[in-house]
């Protein structure tokens, strides 16, 4: 009779009965390893023990050969992968023999990390049934899980809102955390909460309940997810997608102001005509020319036609100036005539200013923002602040409600174990927050 004893504890067993043969299964890595600490051993045993025939000088045993020894037997098997340790248990129940048998790396009388709770394999399913669970407020949560259920279906998978939670749901996300202070049904079904903000102690002890019951803090921010961590909430239950914005807002373009008469057809004392130089190395998108003075027209015509917006007045009205100034973001100068008054009034109106180093711009404590000479010097200033404006909208443009969605959708398919961790790690290195802010189980191939 052979008998899987998962109750007694080996060393003890074994000093109980000390008439009995001790047998080890299997001759890997693992049992060259580990054997040591087992006491003595009579025999191991292996399917492969014509080749092996002996083990640090201990003989090695076919399984049939077992049925020899008429004595009982205290066979372990030390084979780590738990599906072909219980085939062995299965091929040794067929042998005419008398044993106990323990599991080497299942028996918890040997200290051994239990690994299998951490090994992920799939079942592909390539459309999720996710129910989103919100409390219809007309606001700001409605609106997330509207545009969440949007771009989801767009992806191919089936998504519904209610106010209760769905189990038939292969996901069910709370929009708010908050909404979810008892959990009552499979405490194995996946739950996902967003988490908006936490800023009392209440709230960071709801969090770490739901993690105690499985559930997935989805924060807004790396630094709510770390706050969380550090009071306390299991790291591995938390993760965070940054927010989306609709897009419908574009920047706001930059307004230079220029206020003087052109003299370009008549003298060089402005140099007039170098603002169309400079515009042939910016992006036109970014920027509106407010100018104010006679004689402006053909160049103008030229900047539109290179794609400027200019606002032209082709005449001093003294009101108008007084509202063009204070609308300006920067003062535009580039002429070497001592200094020029539309200067003194920007400075007065706290306009910056990019302007010549000359005369009396240079006698102002604040007044000169950025001097320039050359052409290249008026254009990498302006490059600079045409940067600066295109780097601040650019650092939210991936931020999008379809890009939401899909690093929700990763996260859920991860958790749900329906797509292979290979296809989940496409976009590393492309962002940080999704799947790649979670403490995955495993990521081993």
């Amino acid at each position: 009779m052979v008998n899987l004893n998962v109750t007694d504890n080996y060393f003890d067993y074994k000093k109980k009965h000390p008439e009995y043969k001790n047998i080890v299964y299997g001759t890997g890595n693992m049992t060259r390893e580990y054997f040591k600490y087992l006491g003595h051993i009579d025999f191991f045993c292996d399917k492969k023990a014509k080749e092996i025939e002996s083990m640090e000088n201990i003989i090695c045993l076919l399984p049939e050969e077992l049925e020899n020894i008429h004595d009982k037997l205290i066979i372990v098997i030390c084979i780590r992968q738990k599906s072909i340790a219980t085939k062995v248990y299965s091929m040794l129940e067929k042998l005419e023999i008398d044993a106990e048998v323990f599991h080497f790396f299942e028996d918890t009388n040997f200290a051994h990390f239990n690994d299998s709770p951490f090994l992920y394999q799939y079942k592909a399913k390539d459309v999720l049934k996710i129910h989103i669970v919100n409390f219809s407020d007309g606001w700001i949560f409605e609106k997330f899980a509207v545009k969440l259920k949007k771009e989801l279906e767009k992806l191919g998978h089936e998504v519904d809102i209610s106010d209760k939670e769905e189990p038939a749901a292969d996901v069910n996300h709370f929009i708010h955390y908050g909404r979810l202070w008892q959990i009552c049904s499979d405490p194995d079904m996946i739950r996902t909460t967003m988490i908006t903000h936490v800023d009392c102690q209440l709230k960071v002890d709801l969090v770490r309940f739901q993690a105690k019951n499985n559930v997935v803090g989805i924060c807004m921010s790396a630094d709510t997810m770390n706050k969380l961590s550090l009071g306390g909430v299991p790291r591995e239950r938390l993760c965070y997608v940054n927010p989306a914005h609709d897009g419908e807002i574009v920047p706001r373009k930059i307004v230079l102001g220029i206020t003087n008469r052109c003299y370009h057809t008549t003298d060089f004392r402005k140099r007039d005509d170098m603002i169309l130089k400079v515009f042939e190395h910016l992006k036109c998108q970014y920027f509106k020319l407010k100018i104010m003075g006679a004689g402006w027209e053909e160049i103008v015509a030229r900047l539109r036609e290179m794609g400027l917006e200019v606002e032209y007045y082709d005449e001093f009205d003294r009101q108008m100036y007084k509202q063009l100034i204070p609308s300006l973001d920067y003062w535009l100068y580039y002429g070497f005539d001592e200094g020029a008054m539309g200067f003194l009034d920007a400075l007065a109106a706290g306009i910056k200013t990019i302007a010549t180093p000359q005369g009396y711009h240079l006698d102002t404590e604040w007044g000169l923002t950025y001097a320039c000479n050359t052409i290249d010097d008026f254009v990498r200033v302006l490059t600079q602040i045409q940067e600066e404006k295109r780097k601040i909208a650019d650092s939210v443009k991936n931020w999008t409600w379809e890009n939401y969605a899909k690093k929700h959708l990763e996260i859920w398919q991860y958790l749900t174990k329906t797509k292979p961790l290979k296809d989940l790690y496409a976009h590393q290195n492309e962002y940080l927050d999704g799947i790649f802010s979670m403490v995955i189980s495993n990521n081993s191939l």
